[in-house]
């Protein structure tokens, strides 16, 4: 396939996945859903985590799962005017503005261009990439960092309530920074008993390090489990409570929380635009959206920070 071809067959796809009223490369709704789902899909956190789709800039999160008692007594006696209302305190996402570049050279738009609809596979090339930036941010998002991607805003490491961290020896509030199974022990005592009704909806988010130290961990027992662990692809389980490799989470920290307590929002507005770098081969998307990230309750998680492994 020619050049002429690559860059005819761009723009189609191009001008098909924008409003082409405006020059700003706005998605289409139906592009903007599509770019949307390939970005919550692109990383196991924002798979699983719980997304809201924001028609303002800010937005309250509703404490759905975690608003604790709604039943009252009521009865021929009681009054109306004696009603006490709940008052619930709630997050707030307030969507701060990303804009960030994805290239792709002429041999990677070949070896796309013919897979189906082209239009879609431009989505999904760049909505993958930005979801890794995404994830990195609403992990270690931290106002007071120098780096133009983490400042933006706290993520939910810096925003959770319940925090421990690695000590040379177990003591009040803190773990051995060298053992798995006494991370993951105080992780738990950190959180509150109320929120732990159903441990199937909670996991530990852990870096590749915690994941094989607690599979040697296990092994090490010479049980029918330490061999499943060491031999077997099956998943991992604390206490009742599946382990799962993240990524992008920083070294020496983890994550304990419901999947659905960790929240993120979109700007619905996402603009794409081309610019095209002739002499190396390629054509930048410069992409532009707004998003920010929370806890529908940040008592319901607890962070560790500072462990080493053996």
């Amino acid at each position: 396939m020619s050049q002429v071809d690559i860059l005819s067959k761009l723009d189609t796809a191009y001008k098909a996945i924008t409003t082409s009223d405006i020059t700003t490369g706005l998605l289409k709704p139906q592009k903007a859903e599509r770019f949307i789902r390939v970005v919550e899909d692109s990383t196991p956190l924002l798979s699983a985590a719980r997304r809201i789709t924001m028609t303002a800039p800010t937005r309250e999160i509703d404490r759905i799962q975690f608003g604790g008692q709604i039943l009252a007594a009521t009865g021929e006696t009681d009054s109306v005017t004696s009603e006490q209302k709940v008052n619930i305190p709630m997050n707030k996402l307030d969507a701060q503005e990303l804009t960030g570049f994805v290239g792709l050279t002429d041999r990677t738009l070949e070896d796309n261009i013919e897979k189906g609809n082209f239009e879609n596979t431009l989505i999904d090339l760049l909505g993958g990439q930005i979801g890794l930036d995404l994830e990195h941010l609403y992990l270690s998002g931290d106002k007071s960092e120098s780096d133009s991607l983490l400042k933006v805003t706290d993520g939910w490491l810096i925003k959770a309530a319940n925090k421990v961290t690695g000590a040379d020896a177990p003591e009040a509030g803190k773990f051995d920074k060298t053992k798995i199974e006494s991370m993951l022990n105080v992780m738990l005592q950190a959180v509150p008993k109320k929120y732990l009704r159903n441990k199937t909806e909670w996991k530990y988010y852990v870096t590749w390090e915690m994941e094989d130290d607690y599979r040697n961990t296990l092994r090490n027992r010479q049980t029918s489990l330490g061999d499943a662990a060491q031999t077997s692809a099956q998943g991992l389980y604390y206490k009742g409570i599946a382990l799962e490799y993240v990524p992008q989470m920083p070294a020496g920290y983890a994550m304990l929380a419901p999947a659905n307590n960790l929240v993120y929002g979109l700007y619905r507005d996402i603009t794409i635009e081309k610019d095209r770098v002739p002499k190396l081969r390629k054509t930048d998307f410069v992409n532009s959206l707004r998003t920010d990230c929370h806890f529908e309750d940040e008592n319901a998680v607890a962070v560790a920070s500072g462990y080493v492994g053996s």
